[in-house]
């Protein structure tokens, strides 16, 4: 959790030296995500390029873990959402400007085990994993919320995050 903390200080500091925030056609945005994802806590981020009056493109991506302990053993899953994505923009420029999208992208998951128990050992070996991976469809929905000129708050619902917010920056 100290790491975290750390990080979103660092990017807000960052935040100062960028120049200003909000979505408008031409610029960049990219920010880091927190939100809930398939397991639990989900970490990522996110960038986006705007191609038009109302219409930006980008990319987004998150993580997630979540480990639990057995009688025999403990159980440790990773979760990893990568995608592009698509907003429209409803009041781009605005200091409110909510957005509906997108998303099109692969989820990896994976699974591993280690067992404590000697049956468990025998049948499986000390250590079992298995990954799968699938296409990415979601959508969202959300708003940003500019905070100064180089920083605005992001709000979103929907697939890959549940729900989840970050900073956006603009370059």
């Amino acid at each position: 959790m100290k790491k975290l903390a750390l990080v979103l200080l660092a990017v807000v500091a960052v935040a100062s030296a960028v120049s200003a925030a909000g979505y408008e056609k031409g610029t960049n945005v990219i920010g880091p995500l927190l939100g809930f994802g398939w397991h639990n806590l989900m970490i990522g981020g996110q960038y986006e390029h705007g191609f038009h009056k109302n219409i930006s493109g980008g990319a987004i991506v998150g993580w997630s873990h979540e480990s639990e302990d057995f009688l025999y053993g403990e159980w440790s899953w990773n979760y990893i959402a990568i995608g592009g994505q698509a907003n429209w923009h409803f009041k781009p420029g605005e200091k409110f400007d909510p957005f509906v999208g997108a998303v099109l992208g692969y989820n990896i998951a994976s699974v591993s085990t280690d067992w404590d128990d000697p049956t468990y050992e025998a049948l499986w070996g000390h250590y079992y994993e298995a990954t799968g991976s699938e296409m990415l469809l979601g959508a969202n929905l959300g708003m940003n919320y500019d905070l100064s000129p180089s920083a605005a708050f992001v709000a979103r619902l929907g697939y890959p995050y549940y729900l989840a917010a970050g900073l956006n920056f603009k370059f």
